[in-house]
């Protein structure tokens, strides 16, 4: 049991530190620079090249998605826990205490709401990324299809081609026999 108020102390400490750091950074008055309130105007090649990056940046946050889905299971389990805790240090009070109770586990909710909305953040990001796979690898077959038929094509001309030549060389072989037979002909007959 003293542990555990060890704990509760040092993790009340180090909120409330952290607590304070963030009261002070909001007290700070930070000049904001002039800047456009409205988005500028892209062009489309911009957007296509945006996009591009983020399917790229996707896909290189594809073998993550294990990890980030036992990640957020992690800290549902920790949030859960710590609000047990919370509440077992409720129920050790007084009776009149079910507001903060009720406050207590309408946190609870929402902290379970905002951990299902990311579970299908993930799972429809994950469905997103397969669906992308599915079409680049379409787009790698179709892509190697072409190649093929156009390796096909280039080496069926190169065979037209060099019957055409031979075709052409044996009709100039026969004109020049019949040119050589016709002037045989004609000088012996002189």
């Amino acid at each position: 049991m003293v542990k555990v108020a060890e704990k509760n102390a040092a993790a009340k400490s180090s909120h409330e530190l952290a607590g304070d750091r963030l009261m002070e950074l909001a007290q700070q008055k930070v000049p904001i620079p002039d800047q456009k309130l409205l988005p500028e105007k892209t062009s489309p090649q911009d957007e296509k090249k945006s996009r591009a990056g983020l399917l790229h940046a996707l896909g290189r946050l594809k073998p993550m998605l294990p990890v980030l889905a036992s990640g957020l299971r992690m800290v549902d389990h920790g949030a859960v826990q710590a609000v047990a805790q919370l509440l077992n240090f409720v129920d050790g009070g007084a009776g009149g205490q079910s507001a903060a109770k009720e406050e207590l586990h309408q946190g609870l909710a929402e902290i379970d709401a905002g951990h299902r909305e990311l579970r299908l953040r993930v799972q429809d990001q994950t469905v997103e990324m397969k669906r992308i796979e599915e079409q680049i690898t379409l787009l790698r077959q179709t892509s190697e299809r072409n190649a093929i038929e156009h390796a096909e094509l280039v080496n069926e001309v190169k065979s037209l081609n060099s019957l055409v030549r031979t075709i052409g060389a044996g009709l100039a072989i026969l004109l020049i026999v019949l040119i050589s037979l016709v002037g045989l002909l004609l000088s012996r007959h002189s």
